[in-house]
């Protein structure tokens, strides 16, 4: 099993949205809701006729290509045992934030957000790309805040800087020359790693475990929660069917020590802008880190996996948001 364990052949492609604020403004410390809210609301605007506006999954129009339903509306899938402890299909996008929380702007700062998109999400690139430009120009979540979208880039895997491909209203990328990432090619990394890792949940873990939420840390409940979100992404999304039995990687995540823990609860607020139905939900979970002894090659792989993808609920707000610290 060690030898033939495999991940997905799943694409990524990582950008960073760059937005030049036009005004001060005071924002919310965790701004995964404001874009998902923002990206969501914009997507309509410029592709669907009002009719369709808040009703993705019974479109009117019958449009036949909506990259709002596409990205938020995503119908289920026939085999719904894919989804495992999912009720709804995983979007084919995660938004990452910056970690300061910060809250207070001036004008011409710059907002910037990480957005990856996940095999035939790929697809809808310039769609995203035309609704954070009218973001921008029509203000920023309820907040209204105006800005200008600055720039675009793509990244490639484990790079912090990347290739401008959109800058002040001119495309400059070919399709061909976008930096975009296979999941599979992590499985010969992970071989290369050290077996002890400090495992950093940078944003907050909700993972549910025997019915209800991990609150304290369990390394064979991330494994399956992990390994099932690969499942669900890639039989959605993906282009090659994933048949690995990962099992019998869970048994090996039941092995490794857990030499340190300091991961405790938090709750991150975000409010739900929704029309008629503004209210905060509180979204708590994990965060904190652990170190791992004696971790095998193929559970390394799920973990440089869920660190691209993100792991557990929420993840479309950049919860889930994993980092693995070989320098021990």
């Amino acid at each position: 099993m060690k030898d033939q364990f495999c991940l997905p052949a799943l694409s990524v492609l990582r950008l960073r949205i760059s937005l030049r604020l036009a005004s001060a403004a005071r924002l919310p410390a965790f701004k995964g809701a404001l874009f998902r809210g923002a990206l969501g609301y914009a997507l309509q605007r410029i592709g669907c006729p009002p009719v369709c506006w808040g009703h993705g999954s019974t479109c009117p129009a019958a449009i036949p290509l909506c990259a709002y339903r596409e990205l938020f509306e995503v119908a289920l899938p026939s085999d719904k045992a894919v989804l495992h402890d999912l009720r709804d299909a995983p979007r084919p996008f995660v938004i990452e934030l910056p970690l300061d929380q910060r809250r207070q702007y001036a004008a011409g700062d710059v907002l910037e957000a990480n957005i990856l998109l996940f095999g035939q999400g790929i697809n809808l690139l310039a769609h995203v790309i035309l609704a954070f430009a009218d973001v921008a120009r029509t203000g920023l979540g309820r907040y209204q805040v105006q800005a200008r979208l600055e720039q675009v880039e793509a990244l490639a895997y484990g790079q912090p800087f990347g290739v401008p491909i959109y800058r002040d209203g001119e495309r400059l990328f070919s399709a061909h020359a976008l930096p975009i990432f296979n999941l599979a090619e992590l499985r010969l990394r992970a071989t290369r790693q050290s077996p002890r890792v400090r495992l950093v949940l940078r944003t907050p873990l909700r993972i549910k475990t025997r019915g209800s939420l991990m609150e304290r840390f369990e390394m064979p409940a991330l494994v399956q929660a992990i390994a099932w979100r690969l499942h669900a992404l890639n039989y959605c999304y993906g282009s090659e069917p994933w048949n690995v039995d990962y099992r019998p990687v869970i048994d090996e995540a039941r092995q490794i020590t857990i030499a340190h823990d300091t991961t405790h609860w938090v709750d991150w607020e975000r409010s739900s802008t929704r029309p008629g139905k503004r209210q905060s939900m509180i979204l708590g979970g994990l965060i904190g880190s652990v170190t791992l002894h004696d971790v095998p090659p193929a559970v390394q792989s799920l973990l440089l996996a869920a660190s691209v993808v993100h792991v557990g609920k929420a993840c479309v707000f950049g919860h889930g948001q994993l980092e693995l610290d070989h320098a021990l």
